[in-house]
């Protein structure tokens, strides 16, 4: 099967927003309105891969176009993993992003995908400005 990778439409916000609710990507799930706003605001590079109609990825990118980019949201469907998919979304947002590096903060378990790429490691953070719940 032929898999599509391409920018967001209205008409993906139901997939991308299941694909988020099960594989743990909440926030993306929770309300429409603010999940495409927040996949469609200046600066954002929201792609999706689609096979037959149905969303089984999405990456979400920031960036300044010039210099810095940030991979906000990665999501594959289990079916479709270890067949480049989730490669071939982090490349073609970045590439449609600008800029000379990304950084990600990785969920544990994920690791061993992003140190596939070139890279450097660097410690961060993930700030709130209420603690979370």
């Amino acid at each position: 099967m032929v898999v599509g990778v391409r920018p967001i439409e209205p008409s993906h916000l139901p997939g991308i927003m299941a694909l988020c609710a099960v594989e743990g990507s909440g926030s993306y799930a929770e309300e429409a309105d603010l999940t495409w706003r927040a996949l469609t605001s200046p600066g954002v590079t929201s792609l999706v891969a689609v096979q037959e109609d149905r969303v089984i990825g999405v990456a979400q990118m920031l960036g300044d176009g010039v210099i810095q980019a940030f991979l906000v949201l990665l999501v594959v469907h289990p079916d479709a993993r270890g067949k480049g998919l989730g490669r071939r979304l982090v490349e073609e947002a970045f590439a449609r992003a600008g800029g000379k590096r990304v950084d990600l903060l990785a969920e544990e378990g994920a690791e061993a995908f992003y140190t596939r790429f070139a890279h450097r490691r660097k410690p961060g953070f993930r700030l709130y400005p209420d603690p979370p719940r």
